[in-house]
């Protein structure tokens, strides 16, 4: 039981201390002209279909029906 435990330890410490040759987070790219396919665009951080409004917040593009309706704490507005 102690011989195997040794055993892993060892083993998992030198693939550890191995260096491992990744690309995860290259510096520079390493050819430019590969980044637009790399690239999902989106419009103004909302997504696709959205869009930002007036005040800043993420909006349904087109066709937004908005009504307002009496409530306990004043008039309310309600969207879909």
């Amino acid at each position: 039981m102690r011989k195997k435990l040794c055993l892993a330890l060892v083993v998992s410490a030198a693939v550890a201390l191995t260096a491992f040759d990744v690309q995860a987070f290259p510096i520079s790219p390493l050819n430019s002209s590969d980044d637009a396919g790399q690239v999902i665009q989106v419009r103004q951080g909302c997504g696709l279909g959205r869009h930002r409004g007036l005040w800043g917040g993420c909006r349904w593009n087109g066709g937004e029906v908005c009504w307002w309706h009496p409530s306990p704490w004043g008039p309310r507005r309600t969207c879909r």
